[in-house]
């Protein structure tokens, strides 16, 4: 058995101290939009101006139906279970019809968006429309 005295220390240093500990992360660097300018954003504002104008002025269209009938052209009247657009009047056993036009949708969809994607995701979808509003 060793005496106690013949017990040497090795040299260490302390790795984890909070003078030699680093940051584990960086500041937040902020990123800010870079405002565009040219032909191509005035026609992007025209044709967001128009896409909004649909959307806001839709519901204030009035649409003769008859004397029992709502009279706005464009109506999601959930109380009563009947959609209107315009000259049409969906009514719940019609549902089949609609989850038809949906799936026909949603296969035009596809088609145009691998044809004419870009242009429909730089110019008219709505959340570049609405983000691009709030941006600027």
């Amino acid at each position: 058995m060793r005496d106690k005295t013949q017990l040497t220390g090795l040299e260490t240093e302390t790795v984890n101290s909070a003078k030699t500990r680093k940051p584990l992360y960086a500041a937040r660097q902020k990123i800010f939009p870079k405002r565009a300018s040219g032909n191509f954003r005035r026609f992007k504002w025209l044709v967001m101006t128009i896409t909004l104008g649909i959307y806001y002025l839709a519901a204030w269209l009035p649409w003769a139906r008859g004397p029992f009938a709502p009279d706005q052209a464009v109506l999601l009247d959930l109380a009563n279970r009947r959609f209107y657009f315009f000259f049409i009047e969906i009514w719940p056993q019609e549902f089949f019809y609609v989850a038809g036009l949906l799936v026909m949708a949603g296969v035009g969809l596809f088609l145009i968006t691998s044809t004419v994607g870009r242009a429909w995701c730089g110019y008219a979808c709505p959340q570049t429309v609405w983000v691009d509003l709030f941006l600027v």
